[in-house]
């Protein structure tokens, strides 16, 4: 038989796309395993930066496609970075280091 054979090209195709299955399903039940743990995390308080859940309830079904239980992403205070005075104004400094000046 010839390696280019089209019946054994579909059959390893085929056993491609269940390994594939597989494993799309072993990341979902990891993915569902970490999303659960996550909300017990939450639910505990005693657990360090894991903010309470929302009162409403509606990020707890987890179940909302798209969304992300996550806590949001916040911003520094503003005293946390270098002051004003702490920066020289931009072309004070001289050339950028990689411009070859």
């Amino acid at each position: 038989m010839s390696e280019n054979d089209p019946s054994k090209l579909a059959d390893e195709l085929d056993r491609q796309a269940r390994d594939m299955q597989t494993r799309s399903d072993e990341v979902g039940e990891q993915i569902s395993d970490v999303r659960e743990d996550w909300q017990r995390k939450r639910a505990a308080g005693g657990v360090p930066g894991a903010p309470p859940p929302e009162p409403s309830g509606e990020a707890e079904s987890g179940e909302n496609e798209g969304e992300s239980t996550s806590p949001a992403p916040e911003a520094p205070p503003e005293q946390a970075g270098p002051g004003a005075a702490d920066t020289a104004a931009e072309g004070q400094v001289g050339p950028p280091a990689d411009s070859g000046e």
